[in-house]
């Protein structure tokens, strides 16, 4: 286990919480240390049913897990509707955030997400599951199969925000 753990905060109880909840315990650099929702019972219900650690902190309110200074990241499985609002408050109280897809409405909503996080210096980052998702498969059929390209030994990728 590493010396410094990441403490993670998760703001909201939706079935895909359970599967991120599970992946932070599992990395060997962070722990799930608090979990919110709109009432403090569904946040203890979603704990006891889901085998967290007694240790977990739990929260009524999504502001109160914000609040909480331990926290350095929040994930946010919460409807589309609600990322702007929940994610700008997390990075104006310097919370790294992990957002679940789609990430916006519409780009203008994307662009408030990106300024907040660039203007309170925090990471943010997207949940897609793009090993899983279909346009995989087809960049695997076009890069592979099809010899579209000719042959390819090897494709790596990376994400790249430039913020001046």
């Amino acid at each position: 286990m590493a010396e410094n753990l990441v403490n993670f905060g998760i703001l909201g109880c939706a079935k895909i919480a359970i599967k991120l909840a599970r992946a932070i315990n599992l990395a060997p650099n962070s722990t799930l240390y608090a979990i919110a929702s709109r009432s403090l019972e569904k946040a203890k219900q979603f704990a006891l049913q889901n085998g967290l650690p007694e240790t977990i902190k739990i929260y009524g309110s999504y502001e109160e897990l914000l609040d909480d200074p331990s926290i350095e990241v929040v994930y946010l499985p919460l409807p589309t509707s609600l990322h702007v609002q929940w994610t700008v408050l997390a990075a104006q109280k310097k919370k790294h955030v992990l957002l679940e897809k789609p990430v916006a409405l519409d780009v203008g909503d994307l662009d408030k997400i990106l300024e907040a996080c660039v203007s309170n210096g925090v990471q943010f980052l997207d949940g897609s599951m793009w090993l899983h998702h279909p346009r995989t498969m087809r960049m695997k059929e076009l890069l592979f199969d099809s010899n579209l390209v000719g042959h390819v030994d090897f494709v790596s990728c990376v994400n790249l925000f430039l913020f001046s």
